[in-house]
């Protein structure tokens, strides 16, 4: 059973960092999510391939220019946090380590990028585009490890503050440079790299206080030995997340990736929310099975319930109303991209579940060597799919192909996890409500409808339905989600999540 003691144990404190990490993520990927109207109306779909394209390279690029560092910046914070000094030299040595590789890289790529990255960007052109996305991937390394600081020491309100500066910058940006001087792909990308720059200084000056600089080898070991076990498994997965767009690019030219992408962006938000429970969920869950109490274990159990149940709702309303979302979000000449989006939300969901198994992985040293196996695997068994599936169906194929590797990934990893994670994860009805929710999804996401208030009716009748379900399969309440709603519209949080804390509401097992 989940407790309720004190301040509503770790649900509670879930749902506070999620809200906030989810509205903060959303600002992060802000240039590519909430400029999406300015983008498409401002560029056609094959610019913004070549804006998709270079935004998938720098994705790859930035996991190569941190060797995945960031990872140990987490895991050791509960190893080092009671000694401040020490904690000072490994987080500098960290941060002076990645600005040296960072530069190194950088430059090399800049000097001889156009024949290194040429295979990946068929057919867009290494200068001003590739190397405008080199030079702020230079700068983002920091950026995104004083981010990780932030996170893992769970100071989210600063978190928040950070995100929603560098969001504003970068917006102000890409509408003066993009609407106002009509500068293009290349305004969006320079609004970018200044965006990059800026905050690559803040986040030096905030740090100042709380970092040594300086570059101990003992505390490089102690990283490295744990990052780069994982860096496969970064790269894998990263791998997986733009292969469809470059494979697009490559077979079916820049429009046909800018389309993709743009549902892909839709789809992107339960990614979004996906990542920002996952960084609420890591602290906490580390600092669980670092106690194992049988409390704690419950707790956990409880949110994978709730997490799993609340993504595949969230995956149906977004695939329901996917067509109207294309329509308000992007220009007619993008309408094609709906195709994608009931099929890439889950995606998203898939995800959401595999941070549920991978937690474990990372935690443990033992086992952190297999996270590679699960996701190397997944990323290869992507690349071929989508290969096969691109040519004959295009962007149905490329979304199929995601989603089944996303899979893979999420089953390999509870597999290899089960033996090293104490928590007893309730596999089988995880398994039913995803693939129940994603056969509806892509029913009600493919429907056409002549009249606006049947279409209406049908995609909340399914909606409604789909919550109905899931709420009986996990606590046995049809109901228990729409009470929640009238809950959280009453700003009663609290009695929000005593719904899915009580003792009738938890499935025996």
């Amino acid at each position: 059973m989940i407790s309720r003691s004190g301040d509503g144990g770790l649900l509670h404190k879930l749902g506070a960092n999620s809200a906030i990490y989810a509205a903060t993520n959303l600002l992060q990927k802000g240039a590519s999510f909430l400029l999406l109207p300015l983008y498409t109306r401002y560029l056609d779909p094959s610019a913004f391939g070549v804006l998709a394209v270079v935004t998938s390279i720098n994705g790859l690029l930035a996991i190569t220019f941190t060797l995945s560092l960031t990872s140990a910046v987490t895991r050791f914070y509960f190893e080092h946090r009671d000694d401040s000094a020490l904690m000072a030299e490994f987080w500098g040595s960290i941060l002076m380590f990645i600005m040296l590789l960072s530069l190194t890289l950088g430059g090399l790529l800049l000097a001889v990028g156009d024949m290194l990255l040429a295979p990946l960007a068929q057919g867009v052109a290494f200068w001003p585009f590739l190397a405008l996305g080199v030079l702020a991937t230079l700068f983002q390394p920091i950026f995104t490890t004083f981010l990780t600081l932030l996170q893992t020491r769970n100071e989210a309100s600063s978190f928040a503050l950070v995100s929603l500066a560098h969001f504003a910058l970068t917006t102000a940006l890409t509408v003066a440079l993009v609407v106002l001087l009509g500068w293009g792909v290349i305004g969006a990308l320079t609004a970018t790299l200044i965006g990059a720059a800026v905050f690559f200084c803040v986040a030096l000056w905030m740090l100042r206080e709380h970092v040594r600089p300086c570059l101990k080898w003992r505390h490089l070991r102690e990283a490295l030995s744990y990052s780069l076990p994982q860096l496969p498994h970064t790269v894998a997965g990263q791998l997986s997340a733009v292969t469809d767009r470059l494979v697009l690019n490559a077979r079916l030219g820049t429009s046909a990736a800018g389309l993709y992408s743009v549902g892909a962006m839709l789809a992107m938000a339960i990614e979004v929310a996906a990542q920002s429970v996952n960084r609420a969920y890591v602290p906490l869950g580390m600092e669980a099975l670092k106690r194992r109490t049988p409390q704690d274990l419950a707790q956990l159990r409880g949110i994978g319930a709730l997490v799993v149940a609340t993504f595949c709702l969230l995956g149906v309303t977004v695939a329901a109303f996917s067509s109207d979302l294309i329509a308000l979000f992007a220009a007619p000449a993008f309408a094609a991209a709906v195709a994608v989006v009931p099929i890439l939300v889950f995606v998203g969901v898939a995800s959401a579940i595999y941070y549920l198994f991978v937690n474990v992985l990372f935690y443990d040293r033992a086992a952190t060597k297999l996270i590679p196996l699960g996701t190397l695997t997944a990323a290869g068994f992507n690349v071929v799919l989508v290969m096969l599936l691109v040519p004959p169906f295009g962007l149905i194929g490329a979304a199929a192909a995601t989603l089944l590797a996303q899979c893979v990934a999420t089953l390999l990893t509870a597999v290899l996890g089960k033996r090293f994670d104490p928590v007893a994860w309730d596999y089988p009805r995880y398994a039913v409500a995803f693939v129940g929710s994603l056969a509806l999804a892509l029913w009600i996401g493919s429907r056409e409808f002549q009249n606006s208030a049947i279409a209406l009716t049908v995609k909340l009748a399914a909606v409604g339905g789909a919550a109905a379900v899931l709420g009986t399969l996990f606590w046995r309440r049809p109901l228990i989600f729409g009470s929640a709603v009238v809950c959280l519209l009453r700003r009663r949080f609290a009695a929000a999540a005593a719904l899915f804390t009580t003792n009738d509401a938890e499935v025996a097992t």
